[in-house]
């Protein structure tokens, strides 16, 4: 039978056991550097503040609160623990309220905003809502609504004054040419609430879409059908004046053709026997003369 070699799991190895003692001996002299070190290195990474193009950056102050300043693009040093920076995108924004499977730029703000006109009819409106920070008074938004004031603020504002300008208008003004109007109004109001109070611009609103109700779309579609209906009779109607015009036209200028020949026969009695020369041709002469005679 082979003799088997077991390996000895108890007895220390020199070697190794002198390596640890080593590491250990190491440790135990410079393990304040390495403490002092890491704080260090904590400190001051959570000073450095980076601001990348297109963004700003606010300070809370332990002390005093949001400081009254924005830091702008580049690399900034805060003090640790006592001061804390905060990014923002001052970039133009988009918020959209529709389905996802309908948005392929911007940020899905909800689905589409249910409405009534003046006349109480149902709207469902696709909206589209560009919009961006103030740089310069950021550190007022951050202290009065912070980081998520689109879901605090810009969300609800869009669908309440939506709904409060189609509420002035009759269904038939949002099918027709007064959507722009509409539109207009939405971005008029929503500016004037939002840039004052809450420190963010409306670049542009956009009434993407609009479906009505089936019933009001049925009434649409007859009208539709109606009207293009009524452009062919008008075209048929306006094909007959034409014909109707032209001989009118033509009547009256073989009227006053005939008109020109009697004037020609009273005034030139020898008109007719020149108008027989022309017909008759070479016998023009003889039957001129004869008539002469």
């Amino acid at each position: 039978m082979p003799e088997v070699n077991v390996p000895d799991f108890f007895t220390p190895n020199p070697k190794k056991q002198q390596e640890l003692n080593t590491l250990f001996n190491w440790f135990n002299k410079y393990w304040g550097y390495l403490i002092v070190f890491l704080l260090l290195f904590y400190f001051l990474g959570g000073a450095i503040v980076k601001v990348d193009a297109g963004e700003r950056a606010v300070i809370f102050n332990l002390f005093g609160g949001v400081e009254k300043r924005v830091l702008g693009e580049g690399i900034h040093f805060t003090i640790p623990i006592i001061q804390q920076a905060t990014v923002y995108d001052v970039k133009q924004i988009t918020y959209n309220f529709a389905s996802e499977d309908q948005i392929k730029q911007g940020k899905i703000a909800g689905g589409e905003i249910h409405s009534l006109t003046s006349d109480g009819q149902k709207v469902d409106v696709e909206l589209s809502v560009r919009v961006k920070p103030k740089p310069d008074e950021l550190w007022k938004l951050h202290k009065f609504i912070g980081p998520k004031y689109a879901v605090k603020i810009i969300f609800p504002k869009a669908r309440t004054t939506l709904r409060e300008v189609l509420a002035s208008y009759p269904v038939e003004d949002v099918y027709s040419v007064k959507r722009q109007e509409i539109q207009n109004k939405i971005q008029e109001n929503l500016q004037k609430d939002l840039a004052k109070k809450y420190f963010i611009d409306i670049e542009e609103v956009l009434i993407r879409n609009a479906r009505f109700s089936k019933e009001f779309q049925d009434a649409i579609d007859r009208k539709q059908q109606a009207y293009q209906e009524y452009l062919k009779m008008e075209y048929v109607i306006a094909a007959e004046h034409a014909k109707r015009d032209s001989k009118i036209l033509q009547a009256e200028g073989e009227a006053r053709a005939i008109n020109l020949r009697v004037n020609a026969l009273k005034a030139n009695p020898y008109y007719i026997k020149y108008r027989r020369a022309q017909v008759f041709g070479k016998r023009a002469k003889l039957i001129f003369s004869e008539n002469l005679n």
